[in-house]
């Protein structure tokens, strides 16, 4: 007898759908990196801007000021100290961080937390900054970013961190 049936059994179906389970778990990870690229996107724009300001301040041995309006969420970057025709000029434009980022907080180990109004983290000549916390909010999501006065590697932290918390 002949077969004549055209199509797959069930047991070739049940095969190729567990084979595309496997591959999917393997690929997870990938895309999860993408999928969540967006919640990172202000982290990382802070990050650079925080070393630009570092590495200008060095370059041009002239300091510099990134501004925080806490209100707003918008961060600039001046010159410091400011010369009297350049008071109102910022060298960074003042924006908004990207993927809906806001800085919420800047912590100083003298100054203490500064939670509105704004904030202002000096960059010097010689390379060094202010120590400072910096705290970051997307949605739900807090990350604060470590800014030490010799070290231009800005250190992250999940979560909300404050200057007498054991992880420093």
């Amino acid at each position: 007898m002949a077969r004549d049936a055209a199509g797959y059994t069930l047991l070739e179906l049940i095969v190729v759908v567990a084979l595309m389970g496997v591959v999917l778990l393997a690929a997870l990870p990938r895309f999860e990196g993408f999928l969540f690229e967006d919640a990172r996107k202000g982290e990382r724009f802070l990050v650079g801007a925080l070393q630009t300001a570092r590495e200008e301040a060095q370059r041009t041995q002239r300091g510099r000021m990134l501004h925080f309006d806490l209100q707003t969420g918008l961060v600039w970057e001046s010159l410091f100290p400011p010369r009297a025709e350049e008071r109102e000029t910022g060298l960074l434009p003042p924006q908004a961080l990207p993927g809906g980022a806001r800085v919420t907080a800047v912590e100083f180990p003298r100054r203490g937390r500064i939670t509105s109004g704004r904030a202002e983290i000096r960059f010097f000549p010689d390379g060094t900054s202010d120590r400072a916390l910096i705290q970051l909010r997307r949605e739900e999501r807090v990350t604060t970013l470590l800014l030490e006065t010799f070290l231009s590697r800005t250190k992250p932290f999940d979560g909300a961190v404050a200057f007498d918390d054991p992880r420093l």
